[in-house]
């Protein structure tokens, strides 16, 4: 139940939202993102020391995401999870992408 009840969820919340071409979202080389638990985002692109001293500590301290990563705001918490295949077959993001 918790299952139909969430994909309920993400669905409704998915057919609300324009879907964005994901070319048009994909960041650069060197472009970092950072979001609060409050939902705010913010991108930058440093430059000449401040990139070398950044990029060399993500890369030291940081971990490469595996897979694609779905995140609601609910509650004023942001909420985050891993895609995961649901019980037709299809993976979470497929349905939320309506493919």
């Amino acid at each position: 139940m918790f299952k139909s009840v969430m994909t309920a969820a993400l669905l409704t919340a998915a057919l609300a939202v324009p879907v964005f071409a994901m070319d048009e979202m994909a960041m650069k080389d060197g472009e970092m993102m950072m979001m609060g638990a409050d939902g705010k985002m913010m991108t930058m692109m440093p430059a000449g020391d401040a990139m070398k001293m950044m990029g060399d500590t993500m890369m030291k301290s940081g971990h490469e995401m595996k897979g694609p990563m779905i995140m609601m705001m609910e509650g004023g918490k942001m909420m985050m999870m891993d895609d995961m295949k649901m019980g037709d077959g299809k993976m979470m993001s497929d349905h939320m992408m309506m493919k």
